[in-house]
């Protein structure tokens, strides 16, 4: 699955590489120079958590155990469709893979690189919740200025071989181009972090779509350790003086 937008073409400039060095044998019995159709009999792609493809090089994700979104990760490292190594748990990876198909946001974006943060510091647990393929979080853009800000057009395109994904559903996180404002990461990071919450919260299939429900989301960002960011996003995309009337943060005693 790839996100496409009509309105511009966004190139990606992710470098190649992978972290680790390697042990003798993976999981399952792969191994490394195994060619990537023999791999594929062991961990079927259409088991995938993630992927990214870059010319000669693959990067294949998946759940440890196969059938468990919410244990570990194990990523796997192809060159010319040979295995080359391995890591368990390389959440940086694993963040570019899931916005290369969920995301119609690229590098070098600031609203990219803040989406990328978040999920690379918030808690692992809930950063499996929010990037589990069978119910992923898209995000997506959404103009108020310009001929946009009167119709747009985005598309997710699925190939036949793509993995299933969204059989739970998924989440549609639309950020506004205003968050451009911000001259730095954090404010956007705020900003990014309160909607996650919202969604490891489930707060909109629990119907708490109210105020109780967007101090919960500042709440629980701020345990995820975004007091600054959400601070920034305060003062910056916070309700101003003469605005209407909006939640309010209870004061702490």
């Amino acid at each position: 699955m790839r996100p496409v937008i009509f309105l511009m073409l966004l190139l990606s400039s992710a470098s190649l590489g992978f972290a680790s060095p390697l042990k003798d044998a993976s999981p399952r019995g792969a191994f490394v120079g195994m060619q990537q159709g023999d791999f594929l009999k062991v961990y079927p792609f259409m088991q995938v958590r993630n992927f990214r493809h870059e010319g000669v090089n693959d990067w294949l994700t998946y759940n440890d155990p196969i059938n468990d979104p919410f244990h570990k990760l194990v990523t796997f490292y192809f060159k010319d469709e040979k295995l080359v190594s391995w890591q368990f748990n390389d959440r940086p990876e694993v963040v570019k893979e899931y916005l290369g198909e969920f995301c119609f946001y690229q590098d070098p974006s600031l609203i990219y690189k803040a989406i990328q943060d978040v999920l690379q510091r918030m808690p692992y647990k809930d950063f499996l919740n929010a990037t589990n393929r069978q119910r992923p979080m898209l995000f997506t853009e959404f103009y108020v200025d310009g001929t946009a800000r009167f119709a747009s057009s985005s598309e997710f395109i699925v190939t036949k071989d793509d993995p299933p994904c969204c059989t739970e559903g998924f989440t549609i996180v639309k950020l506004g181009m205003s968050l451009g404002l911000a001259k730095t990461p954090g404010p956007i990071e705020g900003v990014v972090a309160h909607e996650i919450a919202h969604r490891v919260l489930d707060s909109i299939r629990k119907g708490n779509v109210n105020c109780d429900a967007e101090r919960a989301a500042n709440r629980l960002i701020r345990k995820w350790g975004f007091k600054k960011e959400f601070k920034e996003a305060s003062q910056l995309f916070g309700q101003k003086k003469g605005d209407p009337a909006g939640c309010q943060e209870v004061p702490h005693k």
